[in-house]
């Protein structure tokens, strides 16, 4: 079990969205269930949640997605899950006491969305061959969808990272901006030696190397009149890229055979490598400064909430407990 098999974990994802689980975690075999407080004295209080060995074993479980867990990691990957689990269940806690909640209807649109694939027999036996019992499916949904809605409005507020602020990364990071050289060419695709030299006197003799392209190439882009884009060097076949680069715009190329066939080539642009402009760059450098953001306020606000909310754990029971 490697870190990547915690599934579970409350994490940021890129461009600003924030989610607990991937919808086929909602799938994986459950084992029996989980009450709600289970039987005997609580491992871990977490407000006013009280998880019992039972309950947290089968939350480690299911974490883990039952995998087998490597003697010589075990401590380490348990100490980790009660962690999440830990963060889990406060963050549901200060749902509950901010008033955040799911609706039926925000509900009932995200089991929508989750069937949108499955004829409703399908999605029961999904769920039978997990084991899943759907009371504990749908429990486990509401809490994700809470926990993933509070997240969201909680990060919703800190503010984006202002045009000083942006300038001052771009300034220091220019490095990270550089762009290689770059050309943009069409080409004719040849399965012989003998077409390709053919159709390299026509367009010599002045027929339009684009609809020679679009008539004879057999390369994907022959309907696009041979025209391949922009590309960076590096981005090609050796081959390909030391002919292009050592073109000048406008030429065509000698026949040039490849894996792919027999090429002529025509350099359409070019531009040199360089380091792109603040404008350009301005969205990404936005998008990273604010997950920066993000990821430094959610830490301390998980800590924070480690002392609004009660948290309590019997370290002689949890030392007793064993991940299988």
């Amino acid at each position: 079990m490697t870190h990547k098999m915690i599934r579970w974990k409350i994490r940021f994802m890129s461009h600003g969205l924030y989610c607990l689980v991937c919808w086929t975690l909602i799938f994986l075999p459950l084992g029996c269930g989980l009450s709600d407080h289970g039987e005997g004295d609580p491992v871990i209080v977490i407000g006013s949640k009280r998880l019992s060995s039972d309950d947290l074993k089968k939350e480690m479980e299911f974490i883990g997605g039952g995998v087998p867990v490597p003697v010589k990691h075990a401590k380490e990957i348990k100490a980790q899950l009660i962690e999440q689990i830990i963060d889990y269940y406060l963050i549901i806690e200060y749902g509950k006491q901010n008033n955040i909640s799911i609706s039926e209807n925000e509900f009932q649109k995200n089991i929508k969305e989750i069937k949108r694939e499955y004829s409703e027999d399908a999605f029961r036996k999904v769920l039978l061959q997990g084991y899943v019992d759907p009371a504990l499916w749908e429990h486990r949904l509401r809490n994700q969808l809470l926990v993933g809605k509070v997240i969201k409005r909680v990060l919703g507020k800190i503010a984006s990272p202002s045009y000083e602020e942006i300038k001052i990364y771009f300034q220091k990071n220019r490095n990270e901006f550089r762009s290689p050289e770059m050309l943009k060419f069409r080409q004719i695709v040849c399965k012989s030696k003998k077409e390709a030299a053919t159709l390299r006197d026509r367009i010599h003799a002045g027929e339009d190397m684009g609809e020679l392209a679009k008539k004879y190439s057999k390369a994907p882009e022959s309907e696009a009149r041979g025209e391949v884009g922009w590309v960076a060097r590096g981005d090609l076949d050796e081959t390909m890229e030391n002919a292009l680069f050592s073109m000048q715009i406008g030429r065509i190329s000698p026949i040039i055979k490849t894996s792919f066939g027999y090429h002529l080539f025509e350099v359409m642009s070019r531009a040199p490598a360089g380091v792109k402009g603040l404008p350009e760059v301005m969205p990404e450098i936005e998008s990273q400064l604010l997950r920066q953001k993000q990821e430094v306020f959610y830490k301390k606000w998980l800590e924070k909430l480690r002392s609004d909310f009660k948290v309590e754990v019997n370290q002689p029971m949890l030392n007793k407990l064993e991940l299988s």
